[in-house]
């Protein structure tokens, strides 16, 4: 591990919270601890952990506030998200899944598959930042080559051109007003889940938020050299969208008339697919479903209980999931599952 990473572990037990804590610690990882939501939106206040791990039902603020407060944070919203919990039921996990978070583990604590679990999310959020940046990267020095005038007319033409990127391009002026946009943008934009155009302007739900934005944008017309990136959450809770703001000021005498923004759906890219399990590793139906329940956090007896199949099935289909990914242990196979390539566009 090149860095330290930082987990915050919200749990009023006492025993299992430092139970928690020390397993964690012992993996090479610094505990921030917090016994209820409070506390842990007062840490919240001076730290930013790297992912969090959270208990759902709790005296005064529950998990699901917490996790509320932390995806209405511009600052906060990308940070992973997993809950802790005894609410087990198929229904349960839904609701947690439908909040935005990014994992649902079940108690009692396998620690297998807690520590499997955080490294895996942690390695996927590094995944898709670096993947995300280098393709909007990608896509801001192609539109440079086909744009250098620096006139709108190149860069409609050149904005078009990325619909094969999963990034938004847009074109806006000092006051962030929209005059371009190829597809991926419009998409992202239609939604208006945090993020869309109000008055002919971008703009975000978060008034903070927005304020970086402009002073972005602005900069954008005056430096050749910037990487500005702004974080907005989605209303309905689940991965943040990102505003990526190249410089784009050549030369003093060359000031730009518009400048090009780089929107990244982040929810594009966090989840694992079923078909991109199928086509990994050719595994039947079955197979997959048991693999998903698996990241779910769930246990053998559970999956049999809501396949509706005897337990000896289960553990049949979890015996060719090892034999495929090349695993003979349940932790190495979700670290695997949890692992594949992000999905694409075919997904």
């Amino acid at each position: 591990m090149n860095a330290q990473k930082t987990i915050l572990c919200i749990e009023d037990e006492d025993d299992l919270r430092t139970d928690l804590a020390e397993e964690l610690t012992a993996a090479d990882y610094r505990v921030l601890q917090a016994a209820n939501g409070s506390e842990a939106l007062s840490l919240l206040e001076q730290n930013r952990p790297d992912l969090v791990l959270c208990d759902i039902t709790m005296p005064g603020l529950g998990g699901y506030d917490v996790l509320r407060a932390m995806r209405e944070q511009g600052e906060l919203s990308d940070i992973p998200f997993i809950f802790l919990t005894a609410l087990a039921e198929r229904n349960d996990v839904l609701v947690g899944k439908q909040a935005g978070a990014d994992d649902y583990l079940v108690k009692p604590i396998d620690y297998e598959i807690l520590l499997a679990t955080v490294a895996a999310r942690l390695s996927q959020v590094e995944r898709v930042k670096s993947g995300a940046v280098q393709r909007a990267e990608e896509a801001w020095q192609e539109i440079l080559k086909s744009s250098r005038g620096r006139t709108v007319e190149a860069l409609y033409k050149a904005t078009f051109a990325f619909d094969r990127f999963l990034v938004g391009v847009v074109i806006v002026d000092e006051n962030a007003t929209v005059r371009l946009m190829n597809k991926e943008a419009e998409r992202i934009l239609g939604e208006n889940d945090g993020l869309g155009i109000a008055q002919d302007a971008l703009r975000g739900s978060v008034p903070r938020q927005n304020t970086k934005l402009l002073e972005g944008i602005k900069k954008a017309f005056e430096e050749e050299f910037l990487d500005e990136i702004v974080s907005f959450p989605r209303i309905s809770g689940g991965r943040p969208y990102l505003v990526l703001i190249p410089g784009q000021r050549f030369s003093p005498e060359d000031k730009p008339e518009a400048v090009v923004l780089l929107l990244i759906d982040t929810e594009q890219r966090t989840k694992v697919s079923g078909d991109t399990l199928v086509r990994l590793y050719n595994l039947t139906p079955s197979e997959t479903r048991v693999a998903l329940m698996l990241i779910d956090g769930k246990r053998l007896d559970q999956i049999a209980e809501e396949l509706e199949v005897a337990q000896t099935t289960v553990v049949f289909h979890l015996k060719n999931l090892f034999r495929k990914t090349d695993t003979n242990r349940q932790a190495d196979l979700i670290r695997v599952l949890l692992s594949v390539p992000l999905r694409t566009t075919a997904d």
